[in-house]
């Protein structure tokens, strides 16, 4: 074969090649860029099908209150105290056991609509009490507000340094039952999520229907009131924001705050 004719040949396959590498780079190209297109179209279909819309989720847990206690205003003609709403104080475990069960221990709750003086039972309920005491002293309760009234169990539920209904101080502590717990007017009892999750959250009850509770007596009674029952039911007459929401409804429509908790022992 001549020479010249053999370069061409070699100049053509050359050319074929050349081609035929251009056309692969230009498909995988274009399969590249449908597979980001059919990926793109995939996740939005798919956030929209999760979350029900275009807008990003709510965190969950929780309801939402519908609104927030600086938005409100403050129960009984009163002022919002100076460290209302403050970040929460977390603990990395229970405290230590320090008070004496043989004394007692009576709790002062200075709220926007007046005091209520609740007798701790520290013989009863001596781990509860403790932790209570403890945070008490670390002003944990100063400035939160009661987040919660139910008036289908007659009750004013507190001690949520976040309001929303699952704050804690950051630690459980034991439930402390008899099984024979009664939940009259003027019990103040542990709220909690289920057995031995207990934390600061707590309920007082104001009227008769509390004895729904003693069917199922899982929480833990640690104070009675002795002065102020009039002031529970004053703030258990706020109306809430939307009687038919449930939990997600049951915030007071105005504030009320728990300026201080202090502790007197004798």
């Amino acid at each position: 074969m001549p020479r010249k004719t053999r370069h061409r040949q070699l100049a053509k396959v050359a050319v074929r090649r050349q081609a035929e590498r251009r056309r692969r780079e230009r498909q995988r190209v274009t399969i590249i860029a449908v597979a980001l297109v059919v990926a793109l179209i995939g996740g939005v279909v798919a956030f929209v099908a999760f979350t029900g819309s275009k807008t990003p989720p709510a965190a969950s847990g929780t309801p939402t209150p519908s609104a927030s206690p600086t938005t409100q205003p403050v129960a009984c003609g009163a002022r919002a105290p100076a460290d209302a709403n403050k970040q929460p104080q977390q603990f990395a475990q229970a405290p230590p056991m320090k008070i004496d069960p043989k004394k007692t221990y009576t709790a002062m709750l200075d709220t926007s609509c007046g005091t209520i003086e609740i007798q701790l039972l520290a013989d009863a309920a001596p781990k509860t009490v403790n932790s209570f005491v403890f945070l008490a002293g670390k002003g944990f309760f100063d400035g939160t507000h009661f987040h919660r009234i139910d008036t289908s169990i007659d009750i004013i539920q507190g001690g949520d340094p976040t309001g929303t209904g699952s704050g804690s101080p950051g630690y459980t502590i034991p439930d402390e039952l008899t099984g024979n717990e009664s939940y009259g007017p003027g019990v103040m009892a542990m709220a909690n999520a289920g057995p031995n999750t207990g934390g600061s959250q707590f309920f007082i009850v104001y009227g008769p229907k509390g004895h729904a509770l003693d069917a199922s007596p899982n929480y833990t009674i640690f104070g009675r009131i002795v002065k102020g029952l009039d002031v529970v039911k004053t703030i258990a007459k706020i109306p809430v924001q939307n009687p038919s929401a449930g939990l997600a409804g049951q915030q007071p429509s105005e504030t009320v705050y728990i300026d201080t908790v202090t502790i007197k022992v004798s």
